[in-house]
């Protein structure tokens, strides 16, 4: 059986859903200079900037509590 082609799932346990967001051209073209100069993807600087808002927000993570 082959591969499939691309990235692995974010969360193997837990499916991904598709979001569209909209930006003003200026902030998103600042977005692509931010993560090319970091070697990433505009894909994964947004990952991260959402899922740190959200820990802000506290919303329940998947996590077991301690």
């Amino acid at each position: 059986m082959s591969k499939r082609p691309g990235r692995p799932p974010l969360d193997p346990d837990d499916p991904s859903v598709k979001l569209s967001l909209t930006l003003p051209s200026k902030r998103y073209d600042a977005l692509c200079r931010l993560a090319a100069a970091d070697h990433q993807s505009l894909s994964d600087v947004l990952r991260r900037a959402l899922t740190r808002e959200l820990r802000v927000l506290k919303l329940p993570s998947r996590e077991p509590s301690r």
